[in-house]
């Protein structure tokens, strides 16, 4: 299977200015998001199995979903503004019962060079994200990414609240359409993985830092089942 990243977001779950998150916030101008619904694809369908087609899941009676996360950062108003990190985290649990949902992986993990062109990375038969052709036995799912990171770091893997921080490269301010791949392990009686986004700001004004995110009433919207 062949995915194809949208250099937009598709579907918005939440759209709108950021909340001061502290009481040393200043200025009338607060930056705006959007936030993408996440994407999803059962692994089995993602890794394109034919009729007949063998392939043995990592050991353990566990469920497997290949999801897509996103997030728009709209440009400052005020030119003196800028973002100088941005978090983006997925918190994961069953839909049902009381077993854990963990990041089996996630994509991408380190990104430090910026470049400007469409990149693709595997999603193989392990159901570990790499640069790796597809496995000879032509089980796996391609994606396809534009190339326009910031600097990314991603953490939580193998933990049920994975969050990637992006920060600006020198000399270009962070912004723009942000889009990060995870894989959830969940039980199989999880009957889906609920999975809801928190996106923190940390913001650089005329008058100096602040941390802004999503309010309560936006994060209502940013929650949905997976998988």
């Amino acid at each position: 299977m062949k995915i194809i990243t949208p250099a937009t977001l598709e579907n918005v779950a939440w759209e709108g200015a950021l909340t001061p998150l502290g009481e040393t916030y200043r200025s009338a101008l607060l930056p705006a998001v959007s936030v993408g619904e996440p994407v999803w694809w059962p692994v089995e369908e993602a890794l394109d199995l034919k009729t007949g087609a063998t392939w043995a899941p990592p050991a353990g009676n566990r469920r497997y979903t290949l999801v897509r996360l996103a997030c728009t950062l709209h440009p400052p108003d005020d030119a003196r503004t800028r973002y100088t990190a941005v978090t983006l985290k997925a918190y994961l649990r069953p839909r049902q019962g009381a077993g854990r949902v963990t990041a089996h992986d996630l994509y991408p993990q380190r990104v430090a060079i910026e470049t400007k062109d469409k990149g693709t990375f595997t999603l193989g038969p392990g159901l570990k994200f790499g640069k790796a052709e597809l496995s000879v036995l032509g089980i796996g799912a391609e994606i396809e990414i534009p190339w326009a990171f910031p600097v990314i770091e991603g953490y939580g893997l193998g933990e049920a609240a994975p969050y990637w921080r992006f920060l600006p490269h020198t000399g270009r301010p962070l912004g723009g359409c942000q889009s990060v791949y995870l894989v959830t392990d969940a039980p199989q009686d999880a009957d889906g993985v609920r999975l809801c986004v928190e996106l923190t700001a940390d913001v650089e004004t005329r008058y100096g830092l602040f941390r802004a995110g999503l309010s309560e009433e936006a994060q209502a919207h940013t929650c949905e089942v997976v998988g």
